[in-house]
């Protein structure tokens, strides 16, 4: 095996014991998501809610059934059956968030742990002809050496993982914002030409979009700060501060077809996102200096390595 294959392959498996153990720490936390979907379902069916139509309708289709039911004024239970719709389709989109990035994990590791093998195999060969070629000195800083790389690899591992996190939630803020100006412009047309049904459907239907990527960005940001907080990046918890609970029902519980009112709201929304969206990527342009930085300094240790083993 030739040196630049090596290390491309050294470079992937140094990733491995951090992805262990996050996905053990991500089956942790499914468990507790889940517990939590099962615990909102034994609530709602306390309170004698539809938990099946809680379940399978989507929060515009339950806003709407409700309109028709009551003819537009949302009376203290019903604003009770959204709010309980908005809090069990977060629990829901958690759920589903950190099994995707399970999945992929574990996709990630299968992968790499054959790797390893291969690599470990062609180390125990190369490592033996330098103790029978080196001094007991030498080869006690190529060990301390190789421990710097690992940790320095260490880094770069949760460093990568902090981009990728920072990067998810720059992906769903995005969709969030096409889906925002998709109300507003419907919302707009209401405004001027105050239109009926099919334009409230459309708005809303918009609005539920936007809905969902605010219940997976409100889940993002958990993992991003905890991300950050493994590579001594802290931000300020307000800056994430997204919750979709109190922002989206409040579409409807007060003049829900104040059309004017809705696209202040969505427009307040869409400010939000811009902001956030700017702060993210302040973040990814530290990240990425970071990473800058711990490949430079694995250049200079993976340098005297090779002076080492050249000079002996």
């Amino acid at each position: 095996m030739d040196n630049e294959r090596l290390l491309e392959i050294k470079y992937r498996v140094a990733a491995l014991p951090t992805l262990e153990k996050r996905l053990e720490e991500i089956g942790r936390r499914i468990y507790d998501a889940e517990a939590e979907v099962r615990s909102l379902l034994r609530k709602y069916e306390a309170e004698s809610m539809d938990v099946e139509e809680l379940k399978k309708k989507s929060l515009s289709a339950t806003l709407m059934k409700l309109i028709g039911i009551y003819e537009g004024r949302l009376n203290k239970e019903t604003q009770e059956v959204l709010k309980a719709k908005v809090e069990y389709d977060k629990a829901c989109q958690r759920v589903s968030e950190l099994k995707n990035e399970r999945d992929d994990l574990a996709r990630r590791i299968s992968e790499l742990r054959r790797e390893k093998r291969s690599y470990e195999d062609e180390i125990r060969k190369r490592e033996e002809a330098i103790k029978n070629n080196v001094n007991a000195e030498i080869y006690a800083e190529y060990q301390q050496l190789e421990k710097e790389r690992e940790a320095l690899m260490k880094q770069m591992v949760e460093t990568e993982e902090a981009l990728k996190a920072a990067a998810r939630v720059k992906s769903t803020i995005n969709s969030a914002m096409k889906h925002l100006d998709s109300a507003e412009g419907w919302a707009t047309y209401d405004v001027w030409f105050k239109g009926g049904i099919i334009s409230h459907m459309a708005k809303y239907g918009h609005i539920d979009d936007a809905e969902a990527d605010f219940h997976r960005l409100h889940s993002q940001m958990k993992d991003l700060q905890k991300e950050l907080s493994d590579v001594s990046l802290y931000i300020d918890p307000e800056i994430g501060k997204i919750d979709s609970a109190t922002r989206a029902v409040d579409f409807w519980f007060d003049n829900i077809f104040t059309d004017l009112n809705v696209r202040n709201r969505i427009r307040d929304d869409m400010e939000q996102l811009r902001s956030l969206s700017g702060k993210i990527q302040s973040i990814i342009s530290r990240l990425e200096k970071n990473k800058t930085d711990i490949k430079n300094r694995l250049t200079v240790v993976e340098q005297r390595k090779n002076e080492l083993i050249i000079s002996n």
